[in-house]
């Protein structure tokens, strides 16, 4: 089956597919009735649309006027719309809003000019007629500013006057799909339930409330002897966005009890009643299909803040770059002030300072003996702690070998100032180069769209049952995932399962927890929706000595945007202090991936911390698998790690790379490589403890697989068995298996 970024990756196909659309739309507006009344509702679409798009629409509604033998009886409709389209044709692919509606309202004009003369058109129709001319310029304007927004792709985002024009166009659109109907059923009332329910889920009462205006002012131009039923749409509206979080059934059965109410009180009208009917098969669509997340890709009401977003994160990348700035510059001042001229030579110096102040100057240095300056090179050579011996027959033997004693304890102090100089500017230059990526970092994180409709309702919801928060805050990534993170006092218990299922049941999406996390007097939750894939994971380790911690540690979290993390360090050599230094590296990892720091520059801003410790040499090993919940794809990054094995179909794929743990060198630069599993697919972490020896075992039981737990402490049990039970270092097994959700499985 064609996906449809399939279909977008094709113009041709799009572009067919698109005309098809039209001729399709046209067609139904063409047969639309509206009380009675045919008004040319294609030539408002006509104008607004490329030329080849009217040239589709003049198609369709042909068809319609032929099959429905309209051709003779409405002459008038066939006029304008031909002129409409002829007026396209000469404005081109020009998306003008003003040009749009001239050429609607001027080929309306024109045609009501024309019959009028000719004495074809008077009384009630001529005045109907007069106001299309007005009509059908505002309607063809509204739907050329409707089609500029939708040019920047789903989900649509309306601003200001937008949102009036698309609910001029919900109107007549809706109101026109009315008049398709298929014996009793209507596909315009149909899909006006269906919605409005939609839109009072998401959107809760001003949603519902708001739809439910729109949808009663759309059914009652379609047909006055739905009034019973309109009058009560906008209460059932607000009423359903008020039992937003109940069951689709439930604000289902809410809705119809509220219209059925309104129909049997205002007269049961027969298209009353045929609307209320219709309405039931709405719901059942509302109750059968994930509305929410299908609106969610479709429409959305732009966030009035997000100007002040995007400006706030184009302040915090100019920001960033006037860091760098800065830090370019002062680097190559740095580097320039490290290539000045060499200091003299201490057999210079000496001389100098010393030997042209003697009487034998002349004869130590110009008679052409090479004694003096053979002993000289041996004294600028010699080391700080040996003897130095003047040149023989020198008169001043004491000064010379204290000159040059003197010499080497300034260029030792010199050496030892630049080295920490080096060290202070190399630190110095990394902390701004992390600062910049902080920066840089957070102005992406305001590039998100932030729901503050959901955000409101999430935490109404967590207020209404007893929770505090000091903020919450929805938003949408850009897989489309559901981003919920929540902050609360380090005090507070949050049961996360529990908590997970009552917002599932809220929101109607199945939503995955990472644990809580804690900074300060701080607690952050992040849930999202699930993904495609669910990956399992397992561990085992052991440590060299049982009365000592492993020195190896290993954690699994995931950052809110989809990826699993699986992540070992391994610090140097074993025990506590090797502890120390790999849950430093294990821990602020975390915490800055979760921050939204991608893994490379998280790694870089943890080398520079372990860069500033004492005078004796820590290092610790990182180890990270990057897994996508959305596409099972596997990142690896590995800074003087250990193998990595993965199970892919029938082969097993070793992943192995000489680099440098982090701490060590100024810059560290990871072995990176990607690889998309599928279910079913297995991936093994191992610490550097494990011998080369054990590789074939390993891919022993991986390729006869079972239970993930089962895997990985097999391996650990082996590792000690083949030491005798005191392996020579310490090991650790992290290992993952791909399975496919729910949501996955129906989509492949």
């Amino acid at each position: 089956m064609i996906s449809w970024e399939q279909v977008q990756e094709k113009p041709q196909l799009l572009h067919t597919l698109r005309i098809t659309a039209f001729t399709l739309l046209s067609a139904l507006l063409a047969a639309a009735e509206f009380n009675g009344i045919r008004l040319p509702i294609p030539v408002p679409l006509a104008a607004a649309l490329p030329p080849m798009y009217a040239l589709a629409v003049l198609a369709g509604s042909l068809l319609t006027y032929f099959f429905n033998g309209m051709l003779v009886s409405s002459p008038m409709l066939i006029v304008a719309l031909v002129l409409t389209t002829l007026c396209r044709w000469g404005i081109g692919e020009r998306n003008r809003h003003a040009l749009a509606a001239l050429a609607a309202s001027g080929a309306i004009l024109v045609t009501v000019i024309l019959f009028a003369l000719a004495g074809l058109l008077e009384g009630m129709r001529l005045l109907v007629w007069s106001g299309c001319v007005v009509a059908g310029g505002a309607f063809a304007y509204g739907i050329s500013r409707v089609r500029r927004c939708m040019e920047s792709g789903f989900p649509l985002r309306l601003h200001g006057i937008d949102r009036c024009y698309a609910a001029v166009c919900y109107i007549l659109m809706l109101s026109a799909f009315c008049s398709a109907r298929f014996f009793l059923i209507s596909f315009g009332e149909i899909c006006a339930s269906f919605v409005l329910l939609t839109i009072a889920r998401r959107d809760r009462v001003p949603g519902g409330a708001l739809c439910g205006a729109l949808t009663a002012a759309a059914l009652l131009l379609a047909d006055g002897g739905t009034a019973g039923l309109a009058a009560t749409i906008g209460v059932a509206g607000a009423a359903v966005g008020m039992a937003s979080s109940k069951k689709p059934a439930v604000q289902c059965l809410l809705y119809q009890s509220i219209t059925l109410l309104g129909v049997l009180l205002c007269g049961r009208t027969i298209p009353a009643m045929n609307a209320w009917v219709n309405g039931l098969l709405g719901g059942f669509l509302f109750v059968c299909l994930p509305t929410t997340t299908m609106a969610d890709h479709i429409f959305q009401w732009r966030n009035e803040e997000g100007d002040f977003a995007a400006l706030v994160s184009a302040r915090m990348d100019y920001l960033s770059q006037s860091i760098g700035g800065v830090r370019s510059s002062s680097e190559r001042i740095a580097n320039m002030l490290a290539r000045n001229d060499p200091p003299q030579k201490p057999i210079e110096q000496v001389r100098e300072s010393v030997c042209t102040r003697c009487r034998s100057h002349a004869t130590c240095w110009e008679s052409g003996d090479d004694a003096t300056q053979s002993c000289f090179a041996r004294l600028a050579a010699a080391g700080m702690t040996e003897t130095l011996t003047a040149p023989e027959a020198c008169l001043k033997p004491d000064r010379i070998t204290e000159a040059f004693a003197r010499l080497k304890r300034q260029d030792a102090l010199s050496k030892q100032l630049a080295a920490q100089l080096r060290d202070t500017q190399m630190l110095l230059f990394s902390q701004m180069r992390v600062t910049e990526e902080l920066l840089r970092h957070t102005g992406t994180q305001m590039q998100k769209h932030y729901n503050r409709e959901l955000t409101r309702y999430v935490s109404d919801l967590l207020d209404s049952a007893g929770i505090p928060l000091r903020a919450a805050a929805v938003s949408e990534c850009a897989n489309q995932r559901l981003l919920i993170e929540l902050y609360t006092d380090a005090n507070t218990k949050l049961d996360a399962p529990e908590l997970t299922a009552y917002l599932e049941e809220a929101l109607q999406r199945p939503l995955d927890w990472t644990e809580p996390t804690f900074i300060g007097n701080e607690q952050r939750m992040v849930l999202q929706t699930t993904g495609s894939y669910r990956i399992a994971t397992a561990a085992a380790q052991c440590a060299v000595h049982e009365n000592e911690p492993c020195g190896d540690c290993y954690d699994t979290f995931t950052d809110g945007e989809g990826h699993l993390y699986l992540v070992i360090s391994d610090g140097m050599g074993s025990g506590r202090r090797a502890a120390v230094d790999s849950k430093i590296v294990l821990n602020n990892f975390r915490q800055l991936v979760q921050s939204g720091m991608d893994c490379e520059s998280a790694a870089r801003m943890i080398n520079s911390i372990m860069l500033t410790k004492s005078g004796e040499e820590r290092f610790a090993t990182l180890d990270v698998a990057k897994i996508s919940t959305d596409t099972a794809a596997v990142t690896l990054y590995k800074y003087g790690a250990g193998p990595t094995l993965m199970k892919h179909g029938g082969r097993i794929t070793l992943c192995q790379a000489a680099t440098t743990p982090i701490g060590i060198l100024p810059k560290a630069e990871p072995y990176t490589t990607v690889m998309t599993l599928e279910p079913g697919d297995m991936l093994f972490l191992l610490s550097d403890g494990l011998d080369d020896s054990l590789y074939p075992y390993i891919r022993q039981h991986l390729a006869q697989g079972g239970d993930l737990q089962a895997l990985t402490h097999t391996v650990c049990a082996k590792a000690q068995r083949d030491a005798k039970g005191v392996p020579k270092d310490d090991v650790t097994v992290l290992a993952a298996m791909i399975s496919a959700t729910e949501s996955g499985s129906a989509a492949s």
